[in-house]
């Protein structure tokens, strides 16, 4: 005796497929945020910094906001006394 298939109604389709999308919107967001602010420091690898955020997730996020000052020329971290 087989056991039908069943698909998912209600909160299970919600979870497999609308939390997904607004983790992916987070994502591309913060990363474009991050982008902006690794150009406007003049960041020769702004584009790395978002790519990274992307697809490294918080992890990249809080690297990011801790070494931002260093990222570039436009940073406060210029090494002038």
């Amino acid at each position: 005796m087989s056991v039908p298939l069943q698909l998912p109604v209600g909160p299970e389709l919600f979870i497999l497929l609308v939390f997904p999308v607004l983790l992916a919107l987070a994502a591309i967001a913060v990363s474009a945020l991050i982008y902006r602010d690794a150009k406007r420091r003049d960041s020769s690898h702004a584009l790395a910094w978002a790519v990274g955020a992307f697809f490294g997730g918080l992890i990249v996020w809080i690297l990011y906001f801790v070494v931002r000052d260093e990222v570039g020329p436009g940073g406060s971290a210029t090494g002038g006394l």
